[in-house]
């Protein structure tokens, strides 16, 4: 029997996803390529709760459109032949604007996605909302991490040295994770999605 990949996810799902494989990497810094994988999940992490606390209710607040209105009429004559071949007829156009709008736009970038968690005016969704306010030392742990994680994700032939002294960038961005995912007030939990869980795992970082 042929072994099959199954995947159910979606956003929360995968920055839990992340959250456990850099509680893993932190827990098992023995490994070679703990600080490689560290900023990669790290970064998909902080990015994927950053998302979560800007979208609330309303997806289109974390994508951006780049079609203008030729593009945008060509993708929809494309979506509604896929939509026949596969013996379906879209006659709702709302429905079907909705749905090529949220298939050509793009997932804004993570710092217009950290922007916005700093915007009262978008982050104050609910009674018990916060506003992320970052501090300087936030900030540069973040671009560096950012730049390790472009650095490990693309990366060219050449020898490459990183010291301790850069594990204080860790516990900056985890603090930051932290107050999106349990303390802005715009995270939903619920079903598998389990809130003590993701409290365990920022406590692992403690150790």
């Amino acid at each position: 029997m042929r072994d099959e990949f199954i995947l159910h996810t979606d956003e929360l799902d995968n920055s839990i996803d992340y959250l456990e494989k850099a509680a893993f990497y932190y827990k098992n810094r023995k490994d070679k390529y703990c600080f490689k994988w560290l900023m990669i999940s790290l970064h998909g992490a902080l990015y994927g709760f950053g998302v979560c606390a800007v979208k609330g209710i309303t997806i289109e607040r974390v994508l951006e459109m780049k079609l203008g209105k030729a593009k945008f009429e060509k993708k929809k004559k494309e979506t509604v032949k896929y939509y026949e071949q596969m013996g379906f007829v879209v006659e709702n156009e709302s429905i079907l604007d909705q749905v090529v709008d949220y298939n050509a736009s793009q997932l804004l970038s993570i710092w217009d996605i950290l922007d916005y968690c700093q915007d009262e005016g978008i982050m104050t969704q609910r009674l018990d909302s916060k506003v992320l306010k970052m501090t300087d030392m936030q900030n540069q742990a973040i671009k560096k991490m950012i730049h390790y994680r472009n650095e490990f994700a693309h990366f060219k032939p050449k020898a490459l040295g990183i010291t301790k002294s850069e594990q204080w960038i860790i516990k900056e961005i985890i603090n930051v994770i932290k107050f999106l995912a349990l303390e802005s007030g715009n995270v939903f939990y619920k079903g598998s999605h389990n809130k003590e869980d993701v409290e365990k795992l920022i406590c692992e970082f403690n150790t």
